[in-house]
């Protein structure tokens, strides 16, 4: 007997081959628009069609691309603001020793270089204007100590400043040269003419001399004895003609807010 077979079709065979034109258009708009894309007109136009497609391309490939370079970026700020706060915090510490050291040094300098020569007691002022009356000091040294009321009072060699007014047994009060009715006696220092120095309060002292008296701005008054100290600068000169006399009015040589030690004279060592 004869048989008779029927061949069936399989869509396998037309879905490969729809693949492949597909391909094959793709290929060939792309040739195409490379081409258009370089001849005149036309290629603008394309371009312009092309244009929002091409634009968000570059749009995501600028920003995407910064990604790496801000955390990189990010980075080095960091680190360079710990390196700034670092330096600060050393600067800071620095600062703190040299106000230290500074403070050391100055009291050594006044305890050592400042000193004068001879037998003198030093010690620390504990309260000054305006913590006390004006044109005292309120020293940490008494009888104690040896210490007696009339005992000079220094700030260096050669700085007489006051004297010993009050004591108890670890305390002492000076008042300064320029406490108000203070007399001093002393002379100037260039001519070797003699002065009474009266005291104004608030560091300032004055005096009365003939509107012709050998006297300047500058002039150091000294007070003679066995210290040959200086108590006085002269700061200003006042004339009043029709009197025929000069004011003239000092200061301490010294500026106490600034010094925090001094150094006794005992009288009767």
């Amino acid at each position: 007997m004869k048989m008779i077979y029927q061949t069936r079709n399989t869509k396998k065979g037309l879905f490969d081959l729809s693949i492949t034109k597909t391909i094959i258009v793709i290929v060939v708009v792309v040739v195409m628009i490379l081409v258009l894309s370089s001849w005149g007109p036309v290629g603008s136009l394309t371009g312009n069609i092309l244009s929002p497609v091409f634009k968000t391309g570059n749009f995501f490939y600028d920003n995407f691309g910064q990604i790496p370079k801000y955390f990189s970026d990010k980075n080095k700020i960091l680190e360079e603001n710990s390196n700034l706060l670092n330096q600060i915090e050393n600067g800071r510490i620095d600062k703190i020793n040299y106000e230290s050291v500074k403070y050391e040094n100055d009291k050594l300098r006044q305890d050592l270089k400042l000193k004068p020569i001879g037998d003198f007691l030093t010690t620390t002022i504990i309260a000054k204007p305006p913590q006390v009356p004006l044109d005292s000091l309120f020293l940490d040294i008494g009888t104690n100590d040896g210490v007696s009321v009339g005992d000079l009072v220094f700030a260096g060699e050669r700085i007489l400043i006051g004297k010993i007014v009050k004591v108890s047994g670890n305390k002492a009060t000076a008042a300064l040269n320029s406490f108000a009715g203070v007399i001093s006696y002393g002379y100037i220092d260039r001519t070797l003419e003699p002065l009474e120095i009266k005291g104004n309060g608030g560091g300032g002292m004055e005096t009365n001399v003939p509107i012709d008296f050998d006297i300047k701005i500058g002039d150091k008054i000294m007070i003679g004895g066995s210290f040959n100290s200086t108590i006085a600068v002269v700061g200003a000169i006042e004339e009043d003609r029709s009197s025929g006399f000069k004011n003239i009015l000092m200061s301490l040589s010294v500026d106490i807010s600034k010094i925090n030690t001094v150094f006794i004279y005992h009288l009767n060592a």
